[in-house]
């Protein structure tokens, strides 16, 4: 009997050290942490399907999350929000989140991330899908496919969609820190030390004159950092392989820093996922 209780305890503390469990200073029974959840759905959701990053790359209505990694208070969110309808909507739909809204501070506020989702993106995919109503075709054709053979609004639609979903599955909630896997060698290869590849990056994005996203690219076997103006897009024209991407637009950062995207080119750093570049460099191969 005692040494069950010794076995107990050990297994208690060590739930205590992997943050699975949280204690109340007042007796409240212990529940699982915001953080716990967030580790548990991601691993649940890599193994059924890459985060959605195989879905993503097809059509994006097919992106799936699982309903029950989301929090009561996201889902209550995702309602005052009002953008659940077009998580269903065809042929293009609005991509879940793949964290919750909450968890982007200090990167981004929670007012930051409903604005830029649930106002400037859902905008995108009613447009896209309002001109798939006048021009049919669109409706059997992936994003990469739109946005390789259209121009104009069709095209400038489509394309923010696909920035918009590449930029939140660049995100993660415990991400950011040093590279590792595959992505920390292409930026050792390519930009020798990945202080040299911050550098770089913060350079050309505080540097962008205007609107636009600024991109981590493969090309020619090495990365680059390439300036997409406006809705550019480096799959139009294949100018390379996108690795992961930032939105540089101003309602993507004024929200939270006025006018100084410097300091939001550096937090964005702090919430790099560097999984979902190493995906990327794997579907190359």
């Amino acid at each position: 009997m005692a040494a069950f209780k010794v076995l107990l305890f050990f297994c208690f503390f060590f739930l205590l050290e992997q943050g699975i469990l949280r204690g109340s200073k007042r007796g409240r029974p212990l529940a699982i942490t915001d953080s716990a959840r967030t580790r548990v759905c991601a691993r649940g959701l890599k193994r059924a399907d890459k985060l959605g990053y195989l879905s993503f790359f097809g059509r994006p209505s097919e992106v799936k999350n699982e309903s029950k990694c989301a929090s009561k208070v996201d889902d209550l969110l995702y309602d005052s929000w009002g953008v659940k309808p077009l998580w269903e909507t065809k042929p293009f739909s609005l991509m879940k989140l793949p964290f919750s809204p909450k968890s982007m501070s200090p990167f981004l506020s929670e007012e930051s991330v409903k604005y830029h989702y649930s106002k400037h993106h859902a905008a995108y995919v009613k447009n896209l899908n309002n001109l798939a109503d006048q021009h049919g075709e669109l409706r059997n054709l992936t994003l990469e496919e739109v946005i390789g053979r259209y121009s104009g609004p069709i095209y400038n639609n489509a394309a923010q969609i696909f920035n918009h979903n590449f930029f939140w599955l660049g995100l993660k909630e415990h991400g950011g820190g040093k590279p590792y896997g595959e992505i920390k060698n292409k930026i050792e290869e390519s930009f020798t030390t990945f202080e040299n590849f911050k550098d770089a990056f913060l350079k050309e994005a505080s540097g962008h004159f205007g609107s636009g996203w600024i991109w981590l690219i493969m090309k020619d076997k090495k990365l680059t950092i390439y300036q997409g103006h406006d809705a550019g897009n480096p799959i139009r024209g294949n100018i390379g392989h996108p690795i992961l991407t930032l939105d540089v637009w101003e309602h993507a950062y004024y929200v939270d820093y006025k006018n100084a995207r410097g300091d939001y080119v550096k937090e964005w750093l702090n919430k790099v996922n560097w999984d979902f570049a190493n995906y990327n460099l794997s579907a190359l191969n």
